[in-house]
């Protein structure tokens, strides 16, 4: 679904004659991430905050499925505290060009969350 914050959103389908019907789409809850900078450039540290984690989870991952990844390989790392549903971590921005990549904190439940940084 991509980065959407939590709250009420209106739907709305219409027909090709203008007929049209509409919903109401309610996201909440769910893990989410934020980084200490949005805006970096290769060899800066970034922090990694992570939400609404699962209490079960034990571990987590920080990658990208962007590609190029920038995230300096070897660089990043992530906790989360048993019984705890807050991910913590760090990671190194990589030599990559500029452009908005894709962040993601993984608990080992399965859980996920993404964010955007930009690397100018």
């Amino acid at each position: 679904m991509g980065d959407v914050q939590s709250g009420d959103y209106l739907i709305q389908a219409t027909g090709n004659f203008g007929d049209f019907a509409q919903t109401i789409l309610d996201i909440s809850g769910g893990a989410q991430v934020q980084l200490s900078l949005v805006s970096g450039a290769p060899g800066v540290d970034v922090s990694v905050q992570g939400s609404g984690f699962l209490p079960t989870d034990t571990t987590c991952n920080i990658s990208s499925p962007s590609s190029p990844n920038p995230i300096l390989p070897g660089t990043e790392a992530c906790v989360i505290q048993g019984g705890s549903t807050v991910a913590i971590g760090s990671f190194t921005i990589g030599n990559v060009p500029p452009g908005d990549y894709v962040i993601q904190i993984t608990g080992n439940q399965g859980d996920s969350a993404q964010t955007v940084l930009d690397v100018g």
